[in-house]
């Protein structure tokens, strides 16, 4: 089962991607700030994860940053996750980091989530 984390402080939209993504055969976890985040990837090494920009405890960059200093999750992909509107600097600014595999809107149509992450690891 591949395993897909979830860092964001919106419980709402944590659970949505929960409950959507487990019916897909993904286990999905999630964790409510960045600290709490980095440490559960370091645990589980998910195949993916959906990292909120703006949180109260660490920046998306932020944890995009550390997620790429440990040896443990420098591979692992990250989609960034935005409620507000970004800037393309921003978006350049995540792309730039060698993990982060998209940037999208809260505001996408799920269908549209899946298709990304299908782009990324392909079901079998």
């Amino acid at each position: 089962m591949k395993k897909m984390l979830v860092i964001d402080d919106n419980i709402e939209f944590r659970n949505m991607i929960s409950d959507y993504f487990s019916e897909f055969g993904f286990e999905v976890i999630q964790a409510e700030n960045g600290e709490i985040g980095l440490e559960t990837a370091r645990k589980i090494s998910p195949d993916i994860i959906f990292l909120d920009v703006m949180m109260p405890d660490k920046s998306g960059i932020e944890v995009l940053r550390e997620l790429q200093t440990d040896e443990n999750t420098v591979n692992i992909p990250v989609m960034v996750i935005t409620g507000t509107y970004f800037e393309k600097t921003m978006n350049d600014l995540f792309l730039q980091e060698s993990n982060c595999r998209g940037f999208i809107s809260k505001a996408t149509d799920i269908s549209a989530i899946q298709k990304k992450v299908e782009e990324i690891i392909p079901r079998k």
